[in-house]
């Protein structure tokens, strides 16, 4: 969803909102997915407001994810 979300850039609040997480949750995620070269950290000129960008490589791995979401088959009654 953080992926989808910072599709075209989004600020960190929107992102906590259009995402449905906690600033904890967010701030652990984030970091993640910026070590894995997913998402981008856009800061202005003064550092002050920063902004989170979906980067190539996040594309790329929405597609596949979307792909495989695709053609998986899970049953509901597993027991």
């Amino acid at each position: 969803m953080i992926l989808e979300s910072a599709n075209g850039g989004i600020t960190k609040s929107k992102l906590i909102t259009k995402a449905n997480l906690t600033s904890g949750q967010l701030r652990h995620y984030i970091q993640i997915l910026i070590d894995k070269k997913l998402i981008a950290q856009l800061s202005d000129a003064q550092g002050i407001h920063t902004a989170y960008r979906t980067t190539e490589l996040g594309m790329k791995y929405l597609e596949v994810y979307r792909s495989l979401k695709s053609i998986a088959v899970f049953s509901q009654d597993q027991k």
